[in-house]
């Protein structure tokens, strides 16, 4: 193991549910929408239950390789090198979704806060406080989480409250209009940004200070982000409706700005905002970890930290030529990125588990 650092099941859990809530509070009930219309909650209730599925998944190949993360155990299971190209298809999925984020954070600040701004500059300053990070090592962003977290609850709770009363329900009417085969499409969007991309947690398992009941708390984490993001998103169509929730890239920034409570509480988007930004530096962080632990799993060595700067460039890149434009990345997002997911956080955890099940059970025939 390359990172030696522990971090206790708590922190594991409140690294889950802000991992799971992610990007997906400002970005994921535009997708939902333009998919489910007004049944977009719906779709992600449903999402919920098959995250749910897939996280029980990674938990079953953890307690079957306890001291291992997932680089580690695809050589084991498949062999050295044919594992190694595995763990390098898991590599390159953990950075693109680094680097992606990377990206909505930069397009964010130049279309919504900050437009004369470079989005260089943002990507760059951002990049550098990951890297920092990452630099202190996962048990001090373990700690940071901690004390950041009761914020998070706390500004999220005052959303809700604030936009409760401008809730109007004929715009969630008529309730399960979309038909079946519409309402799983949007619960697999749903999965493939807050259930699949858990698999990076694989990588953090090994760290725990005890595995007793981790598979619980993978769940019970993902399942209570889960629920901020349907909370979001039934309030997003509740609000804006979801004509205009489906168009519009940000939602619940843009919820945000129509709350006005007795002409005093007034322009709360920048706790949404604030909120987005503590969950994205978390999210971009543990895909950033995942993929430099796994390149340094996969040569051999014993220490990450060399590759910080080269990667954190590579990142910064990446993030400013992956998407043309917000129209491309929708379109990718929509396709390339649920396909991707798709296979590394679902089907390739299935492979693995399969055939590690049944190499054991040769082993026990052939004894």
């Amino acid at each position: 193991m390359i990172d030696n650092k522990k971090i206790s099941p708590l922190q594991f859990g409140l690294l889950v549910v802000v991992f799971t809530i992610g990007s997906a509070i400002l970005l994921t009930p535009s997708g939902l929408a333009s998919i489910a219309k007004q049944d977009a909650w719906i779709a992600s209730l449903f999402g919920i239950g098959i995250s749910i599925i897939i996280v029980i998944l990674f938990s079953i190949l953890a307690r079957l390789y306890p001291s291992y993360n997932f680089a580690e155990y695809c050589e084991i299971i498949m062999g050295k090198w044919l594992g190694k190209i595995i763990a390098v298809s898991f590599v390159y999925f953990s950075f693109v979704g680094a680097s992606s984020l990377l990206f909505d954070m930069g397009n964010f600040m130049v279309t919504q806060i900050m437009p004369e701004t470079p989005i260089e500059i943002f990507n760059i300053v951002f990049a550098l406080v990951i890297l920092y990070g990452l630099r202190l090592g996962i048990e001090v962003i373990a700690r940071t989480v901690e004390i950041f977290f009761p914020w998070i609850i706390l500004l999220l709770l005052l959303l809700v409250i604030a936009v409760i009363p401008h809730i109007e329900m004929t715009k969630i009417q008529p309730i399960f209009e979309a038909d079946l085969k519409t309402v799983f499409h949007g619960a697999i969007v749903y999965a493939s940004i807050a259930g699949m991309p858990c698999v990076v947690f694989t990588m953090l398992i090994p760290l725990l200070h005890t595995q007793k009941k981790v598979g619980r708390n993978f769940v019970t984490a993902n399942i209570i982000g889960g629920i901020v993001i349907t909370i979001i998103t039934f309030t997003s169509i509740g609000v804006l409706g979801a004509d205009t929730t489906s168009r519009v890239t940000y939602p619940s920034y843009v919820l945000a700005k129509k709350i006005s409570i007795a002409d005093f509480l007034e322009r709360i988007e920048v706790f949404v905002a604030i909120i987005w930004f503590i969950t994205l530096f978390f999210k971009i962080i543990l895909y950033f970890y995942a993929s430099i632990i796994g390149t340094a799993q996969i040569l051999g060595l014993t220490d990450y930290r060399p590759f910080l700067f080269p990667f954190g460039l590579l990142l910064v890149t990446h993030s400013l030529f992956m998407y043309p434009n917000t129209i491309y990345e929708a379109e990718f997002n929509n396709r390339v990125w649920v396909a991707f997911a798709l296979t590394i956080g679902f089907l390739l955890p299935v492979l693995l588990l399969v055939i590690s099940i049944l190499r054991k059970k040769m082993k026990a025939i052939l004894k």
